[in-house]
C-alpha cells in the first residue's frame, strides 16, 4: 500500500526535539525528509546524552553492566535523543552562511513541498531565505516557523525552550505540591512534543490546501500558545466556579478521596499509586493488604475520618506497602476492585509492557553508525496506508551529510567534480 505522504519533500531545518519532532511525524507517513545541518552549529542532542553504546559498550550495557555508553570519534552520531526524534530522515551538510550554500539551499527549495524551520524569529530573514524570498522560487511552497512566541508580537524576539513555554502559559505553576513548596512543573520536554504535534498537524492541513488549491502559505507556529491550551481546566474553573488555581499535589480537590498518594514498594525509588474514593472501597483495600490489625482504627472507618487523618494514614500506608513488590501489589489491588498503578519506570515500560509489545510500539531500525536500535514507532495504526517511523527508506537516524551524494547528486544532478570543489570550499 502506498504511503499517505509519499509524494512530499521536507527540507528540514529544525533541531533539538521541539522542532524536529513535526517533520518527523510526516516522515513516518511517508515525506522524505532531507535534514540540512552544518558542522559550525551542529545540533547540540546529536552528540548529548543518553549515548547510544557501540562496539564494547554495547555488549557490556546489553549484557546487564551499568554504566554510560562511551563516544568515540563519530560521537556526533551517537545522540539517543536525536537518534529518537530524526528517525527515517535524511541528512545532509549545507553552510548557509556561504553564498553558494544559500544558491544551493534555494534549489532544494525549488524540488520541496515544505520549508520548515525553528530557529529565532528573524534568523532566516537574516540570511535572505525567508518566505518572501523562497516563494519567489517555489511559488507553492509551504513554510513553517517555530519561534518560541511567534514571529510577530513584542515577544517575538525572545528566545524560548519547552520549560520556558510552559512556564509562560501557567503550565509550571499549576503542577506541583501545594503552597509553600516551589512549582514543579510537567517534565522537562513536555512542550516540546505538545508543540511538535501541533507543528505536524499545521503542516498536513497546509498540504491539504494545498491539495485543493494548489497555493502554498506561511505558517507561523508558537511553541507557547499550545501550552495555553492545556490550563483549559483551570481558567473554566475560575470562570465557572470562582476557584483559583492552586497546587494538591496528591490530593483531590473536587472528588473526596483517601487515601489518595503514591506509596513506596520494595526496591529503590519505587512507588505505587492507590486512590479510595469510598468505604466498600476502603474494606477492598483492607481485605487485599490482609487485613492489618492497624487498618481497623476507628481514625479511618469512614472516609471523612481518613481524610482527618490523612497524615496518619499515608504514614501507616507506606510501611505496609513497601515491602511489597510493585507489580504484584498492583495487580492484587486492582483484582479486589481498588484503584491502584505501579509509577514505572522507562524501562518497565519500553522493556517490560505487554501492551506496547503487543502493539509493537519500538521499532529495530538501522543506522550505518551505531548499527540497529530501537526506536519508538508512529503512534497510530492506519487501516489504508503504512505509517512507519523508518519512513521509505527504512532507516533510522541519519549520520552527519550522509546523504550529499543523493541529494547532490541524484536529486539536484551535479558532477561528483563539482560536489568536490564545494566541499574544498567549506561550502557543503
Amino acid at each position: 500500500m502506498p504511503f499517505a505522504l509519499d509524494n512530499v519533500r521536507i527540507a528540514d531545518l529544525t533541531w533539538l526535539l521541539a522542532g524536529a519532532g513535526g517533520p518527523r511525524m510526516l516522515t513516518s507517513l511517508g515525506a522524505e525528509d532531507i535534514r540540512i545541518e552544518w558542522k559550525g552549529h551542529l545540533d547540540m542532542i546529536r552528540a548529548s546524552a543518553p549515548i547510544i553504546p557501540v562496539g564494547e559498550d554495547r555488549a557490556r550495557i546489553l549484557g546487564g553492566q551499568p554504566g554510560p555508553g562511551t563516544r568515540v570519534d563519530k560521537g556526533i552520531n551517537q545522540g539517543g535523543h536525536f537518534a529518537g526524534i530524526n528517525a527515517g530522515k535524511r541528512g545532509i551538510s549545507l553552510n548557509l552562511r556561504h553564498p553558494k550554500g544559500k544558491d544551493l539551499f534555494k534549489e532544494i527549495v525549488r524540488i520541496s513541498d515544505v520549508v520548515v524551520e525553528c530557529f529565532t524569529a528573524n534568523t532566516m530573514d537574516r540570511l535572505g531565505l525567508g518566505y518572501d524570498e523562497l516563494r519567489k522560487i517555489n511559488p507553492s511552497i509551504i513554510y513553517v516557523q517555530q519561534p518560541g512566541f511567534g514571529k510577530r508580537g513584542e515577544y517575538s524576539d525572545y528566545v524560548s525552550t519547552g520549560p520556558v513555554a510552559q512556564a509562560m502559559s501557567g503550565l509550571t505553576e499549576q503542577s506541583g505540591l501545594p503552597s509553600p513548596w516551589p512549582p514543579a512543573g510537567w517534565g522537562y520536554s513536555y512542550m516540546d512534543w505538545s508543540g511538535a504535534y501541533y507543528c505536524a498537524m499545521a503542516m498536513l492541513s497546509a498540504l491539504y490546501y494545498r491539495s485543493r488549491t494548489g497555493e502554498g502559505q506561511y505558517m507561523d507556529c508558537s511553541q507557547t500558545e499550545p501550552a495555553i491550551y492545556m490550563t483549559g481546566t483551570a481558567i473554566l474553573d475560575y470562570v465557572t466556579n470562582g476557584h483559583e488555581s492552586q497546587r494538591t499535589g496528591n490530593t483531590s480537590r473536587y472528588v473526596p478521596a483517601a487515601p489518595h498518594n503514591v506509596y513506596p514498594v520494595k526496591g529503590t525509588d519505587r512507588w505505587i499509586a492507590i486512590t479510595v474514593f469510598a468505604d466498600d472501597e476502603w474494606c477492598s483495600l483492607v481485605g487485599a493488604l490482609g487485613n492489618p490489625a492497624w487498618m481497623a482504627d476507628n481514625r479511618f472507618s469512614t472516609l471523612e475520618l481518613r481524610q482527618r487523618y490523612l497524615k496518619d494514614l499515608d504514614d501507616l500506608l507506606s510501611n505496609e506497602t513497601r515491602d511489597h513488590d510493585g507489580f504484584v501489589l498492583m495487580n492484587t489491588l486492582q483484582a479486589a476492585g481498588v484503584r491502584a498503578g505501579l509509577c514505572q519506570t522507562a524501562e518497565d515500560r519500553m522493556l517490560h509492557d505487554p501492551q506496547l509489545e503487543h502493539r509493537g510500539f519500538q521499532v529495530e531500525l538501522t543506522n550505518s553508525f551505531v548499527g540497529t536500535w530501537p526506536v519508538k514507532d508512529f503512534p497510530i495504526k492506519l487501516s489504508e496506508s503504512p505509517a512507519y517511523v523508518g519512513g521509505t527508506i527504512d532507516r533510522h537516524f541519519p549520520c552527519y551529510g550522509e546523504d550529499n551524494d543523493y541529494v547532490y547528486g541524484d536529486l539536484l544532478d551535479m558532477r561528483e567534480s563539482d560536489i568536490a570543489e564545494l566541499q574544498a570550499e567549506d561550502v557543503i
